[in-house]
């Protein structure tokens, strides 16, 4: 096993998933576990939540339920994007719930559904004001009419997406969620009712409550991060990676010596470099070089010149550090700790970006 590993912490999953649970007020909890579960292993990380009783999980695309089911997962999987007539034989073949917002697609759905003598659950996806996804309100009685043509589909939810859950002002959640509302008693008092209501992702959990919702989508949350270090901090949530490696070699600079890439660094002061196997090619984004530190030993030390496609420099000064030692880039270490959200800070961007970058060539362990 390579020296650089991701070390995912089962116990925080555990901590995070009740937390929210508690959070959702008597919501079912959807863990969101798309893009390999945020870059935390999709496959380990949908054991763990089936051993806590999660029933249903959400991704993206139907390509990655595949590989849960290849994995040997049976329980019930939820596809958020609506799919495409690529994705048809897909649903029916691994029995996945998926969302729609396409007619046309639906009746292909249906056809081969139809034809394997099954049934597939659909979700309606209204669009409230994302303007990404989904039906319009305005559409959605007739286009929910239109599904009682369909023998091989059985519409049993119905959701939309906030676009800004994680916001202070929530006057534009708050209009999305009364197009919701206003859609669904429609839809209600035409006789269509619905199993599943959802809207809320992390962010809506923390920030909003409706009684008649009663599935909540989980997805940074569930990996210890949301928009904002005081969420995650309201709802006691705990990162579950840490990014470490070794130092693979020492080098002894003199004043005026190059470092790296590009002459991007030429060294003022006799120092020694440190160097680790960790670059961009892992995920570790070369936006950082320059910005970034590391904990060596519980203290900081700064990253420096161009981070490499499979190396980083690191200035460790005239300290007393050996070849073998530890290397933090995410995560604590003694009484110190580097979290997404400083990463994030750095490059201009959101927590979620940090952890779904790393690369799978970084192994991933897990650790209680």
């Amino acid at each position: 096993m390579r020296s650089t590993i991701a070390e995912i912490n089962l116990s925080n999953l555990r901590h995070n998933l009740k937390m929210m649970r508690q959070a959702a007020r008597g919501a079912d909890i959807m863990p969101v576990i798309k893009a390999d579960a945020y870059g935390h292993g999709a496959i380990r990380i949908a054991q763990e939540l089936r051993k806590e009783n999660v029933e249903i999980l959400g991704v993206a695309f139907a390509d990655e339920a595949l590989r849960l089911r290849q994995s040997g997962d049976t329980g019930e999987i939820f596809i958020l994007i609506p799919g495409t007539d690529y994705d048809i034989e897909l649903y029916c073949a691994y029995n996945l719930q998926t969302s729609v917002e396409d007619f046309e697609v639906l009746q292909k759905l249906s056809n081969e559904a139809i034809k394997r003598n099954m049934k597939i659950k659909a979700h309606l996806f209204i669009n409230t004001g994302m303007n990404r996804d989904g039906i319009e309100p305005k559409n959605a009685l007739k286009f929910r009419k239109d599904c009682d043509s369909l023998a091989g589909i059985e519409i049993i939810g119905i959701l939309t997406h906030l676009a800004g859950s994680e916001l202070e002002d929530k006057s534009f959640s708050n209009f999305q969620i009364k197009q919701f509302n206003d859609t669904i008693k429609i839809l209600k008092d035409n006789n269509y009712h619905f199993k599943y209501i959802h809207a809320f992702n992390s962010g809506g959990v923390l920030n909003f409550y409706e009684p008649n919702y009663n599935i909540a989508r989980c997805g940074i949350s569930m990996f210890g991060y949301m928009d904002y270090p005081k969420m995650s901090n309201t709802l006691n949530l705990k990162p579950i990676m840490t990014i470490k490696s070794k130092i693979i070699n020492i080098n002894y600079i003199n004043p005026g010596d190059n470092v790296g890439y590009s002459r991007k660094y030429i060294s003022q002061k006799i120092k020694k470099v440190a160097v680790v196997p960790f670059g961009y090619g892992d995920g570790y984004h070369r936006i950082l070089s320059g910005k970034a530190e590391c904990l060596i030993r519980g203290k900081r030390f700064k990253i420096i010149s161009t981070i490499c496609m499979d190396q980083c420099l690191i200035d460790i000064d005239n300290e007393d550090i050996q070849i073998g030692e530890e290397v933090v880039f995410l995560g604590n270490q003694g009484n110190d700790i580097i979290t997404a959200y400083e990463l994030a800070e750095l490059m201009g961007t959101i927590p979620y970006e940090i952890t779904t970058a790393i690369k799978e060539r970084v192994p991933r362990v897990y650790i209680e």
